[in-house]
């Protein structure tokens, strides 16, 4: 053994051998793994869509808010102007039922609009087939001007005030925008029977109003019948009045 052999063996008692670094590197411990790069990018394109569809909605909220409010469905709207007589609006076929002979020519008015007012007509049919048993149907029609009170309003009060025996009211559905009842029944030999039906619809107010008289040997007149009857002949009215 040499000189130079003797050193490296005094330096390997004293620092021991040398590192294999081959072996070192086989039995190290795995790095950690590095962070999962895909569930960020997925989280991050999910909370980019969601911004993104809230953004979306407040601006189309922002445009909605930004532009003319809706407008309320219109009210139909009724004139007269195409009606030159009140009484084309009136069916009297169904008082024949309890009094079959004219009286005379149907009556009519029609008052046009003008400054003073938005227009009305009125139409009036009798039946007197003896001294006893009669009929007779009368309709209106008034119009109003913007925000002007509607006729009906007036009726309905007036209407209203009427109580007693014999006498009653109530509200009716299904026919314009609102609408109402009112009967009046009196006399002793003979049955005097007052119906009327008002509607009020857009800028117009009906009223029709029945009027039969009977023996008090012949059946009554019962309030339904004269109800379908003035139904009937209100609808008809507010069609021949609705503006085309």
């Amino acid at each position: 053994m040499t000189e130079s052999d003797h050193g490296r063996a005094d330096q390997w008692a004293v620092n021991g051998p040398a590192p294999d670094f081959f072996a070192t590197a086989g039995n190290a411990p795995p790095p950690p793994p590095k962070p999962r790069r895909t569930a960020w990018i997925v989280a991050g394109v999910v909370a980019l869509v969601v911004v993104s569809g809230v953004g979306v909605g407040i601006g189309v909220v922002l445009r909605q808010s930004a532009g003319q409010p809706s407008k309320p469905a219109a009210a139909p709207v009724y004139s007269m102007n195409a009606v030159s007589n009140a009484c084309d609006l009136v069916d009297p076929a169904p008082l024949t039922k309890w009094s079959s002979t004219l009286a005379g020519p149907p009556e009519h008015r029609e008052v046009r609009p003008d400054a003073t007012g938005a227009g009305s007509l009125s139409c009036r049919i009798y039946f007197n087939g003896d001294a006893v048993n009669t009929a007779e149907i009368i309709v209106d029609a008034e119009f109003t001007n913007g925000s002007a009170p509607a006729a009906y309003d007036n009726w309905q009060r007036g209407d209203a005030a009427k109580t007693g025996v014999g006498k009653a009211s109530g509200p009716v559905t299904g026919i314009g925008a609102k609408a109402y009842w009112h009967t009046e029944v009196f006399g002793d030999l003979v049955t005097d029977t007052r119906y009327l039906l008002a509607v009020l619809d857009g800028n117009v107010s009906v009223r029709v109003r029945l009027n039969v008289s009977r023996d008090k040997d012949d059946s009554p007149v019962q309030r339904e019948e004269l109800e379908s009857v003035a139904k009937a002949e209100a609808r008809r009215a507010l069609n021949g009045l609705k503006q085309k």
